[in-house]
């Protein structure tokens, strides 16, 4: 066993070969931006579900996803119609998540 382990742990803590001449983007596509806010926003009202966050913990976590959203989101006339959307989304699943929004039926 301890003749396996050694070269998996070596293989494992060695770095992997990399191409100095690509390029990776920084940059979020819109798609990406509205999956984390969704992701967000789920997050925050399964925690308001289970009792595991206070209403001010609620608002500043939606207040943080939202303010990430505008900030990683590339195309800002439509950053409130995918803001919207995504809470759409997430009144599907939690209706009660957001007593103030009321969802057209």
């Amino acid at each position: 066993m301890k003749r396996i382990l050694l070269p998996l742990l070596a293989a494992l803590a060695l770095p992997n070969s990399l191409n100095a001449n690509e390029k990776v983007s920084s940059e979020m596509s819109e798609i990406e931006a509205n999956k984390i806010l969704l992701g967000q926003v789920l997050s925050v009202c399964y925690a308001v579900d289970r009792n595991h966050i206070t209403m001010k913990q609620k608002i500043d976590m939606l207040g943080f996803a939202l303010n990430l959203h505008e900030g990683a989101h590339g195309n800002k006339k439509t950053i409130q119609e995918d803001q919207m959307n995504a809470v759409g989304k997430v009144l599907d699943i939690f209706p009660d998540c957001f007593p103030e929004v009321k969802k057209d039926k």
